[in-house]
């Protein structure tokens, strides 16, 4: 037999609603705290298909960065110059939002320092040739002065950001969710979106259905389940945490390969991730688990690069579902009279995930 809502469910919590939100990570959160702050009276509700948010924003590896030298000369390959100042701009205006929308005391951030790492001293010295450059442009972005220089750590050349820190993405998302419903948004746990009609129908896995006079499509890695035509591909990142080390030397955050392969400390332990370009369309999938390529490459990264020695083993790993466009600039559009759609983040997700949500919100009101 279907499931049939009592009059009683239709006059209270199924009510229809003003704006309904699928997906409940960064995006999904940030837009329904800035609609809802404008719009105190509006009925806003945010429906995440799991228990927690399932995409990639409890699930990434904790760094507020602006992007390295070594990853903006890759990406100038495909795309303009103007393109990528922008997306710098948007990176660090959308870190300090982060900040000061929920305190850097709530998200655990630490401001430690970023560092594109080098195995080759030929390749950090074409990298390295540029920081002139790459200073100017921060200079005249955001007017921060030489932000970028060169330096050596544990016998390796690396490149230093001083702009760039480390936060807790689980005590961020927490923060995020708890500020979302202080305010009087109802966010659904469990709640998995099948379908969203033009006409604001919006149908759930388990048989209910709500109305909703605008609907916005948050959910990032998972959108094309529901929006198959946009242009957006799902990319699974792969993070593992080691046991505990004693004389934990690399302390920072760190990127490596263009920023493919991405290293911190937590407290003394190492945090690794990254290197899905080994198997790119292997990675282009919404499904979670373990590539056994990428997972060597990282742990022969660990003892013969890092130097951890034979004594570390893993203890966690996990694996997160991203969502990448064709450029990497996010897709923030209105798709027909009531549908809206903010995803793509690219990897961006918490450098520019609020301020992406603070975009739609404007959107949303015109």
């Amino acid at each position: 037999m279907s499931y049939s809502s009592s009059f009683w469910e239709k006059d209270s919590f199924l009510k229809p609603y003003d704006l309904a939100i699928v997906g409940a990570g960064i995006v999904g959160l940030s837009s329904a705290l800035f609609y809802k702050q404008q719009n105190p009276s509006a009925r806003v509700a945010v429906l995440e298909r799991g228990f927690l948010p399932q995409g990639a924003s409890t699930r990434n590896a904790g760094f507020a960065c602006v992007g390295s030298i070594g990853e903006h000369l890759a990406d100038m390959e495909k795309d303009s110059e103007e393109n990528i100042k922008e997306r710098i701009k948007r990176r660090y205006e959308g870190l300090e939002l982060l900040k000061q929308t929920l305190g850097e005391e709530a998200i655990g951030y630490e401001h430690c320092g970023g560092y594109e790492f080098f195995k080759s001293r030929k390749k950090f010295e074409k990298v390295s040739a540029q920081i002139d450059r790459f200073n100017g442009w921060m200079r005249a972005l955001i007017n921060e002065n030489e932000v970028y220089s060169k330096d050596e750590l544990q016998g390796y050349p690396v490149i230093r950001n001083r702009l760039e820190g480390a936060l807790h993405p689980g005590k961020m998302m927490e923060a995020l969710a708890k500020k979302v419903s202080s305010v009087g948004v109802d966010i659904k746990w469990n709640s998995r979106v099948e379908d969203a009609t033009k006409d604001g129908i919006v149908s759930i896995a388990n048989g209910l259905e709500i109305e909703s006079d605008k609907v916005l499509f948050a959910a990032n890695g998972f959108v094309q389940r529901l929006l198959p035509e946009l242009e957006i591909n799902p990319a699974r990142g792969f993070v593992m945490v080691t046991n505990e080390q004693e004389n934990f030397p690399w302390k920072g955050i760190f990127h490596h390969d263009r920023g493919y392969v991405y290293f911190r400390n937590v407290g003394n332990r190492l945090l690794i991730g990254g290197a899905r370009n080994l198997d790119k369309e292997g990675e282009q999938t919404d499904q979670f688990g373990t590539n056994g390529t990428i997972k060597l490459h990282l742990k022969e990264f660990v003892s013969g690069v890092l130097g951890c020695g034979s004594d570390w083993n893993i203890d966690y790993e996990w694996s997160g579902i991203m969502g990448f466009s064709p450029t990497k600039t996010p897709i923030v559009k209105q798709l027909d009279r009531n549908r809206f759609v903010a995803a793509g983040l690219s990897g961006m997700g918490i450098a520019i995930g609020m301020e992406v949500g603070r975009g739609v919100s404007e959107m949303l009101e015109s």
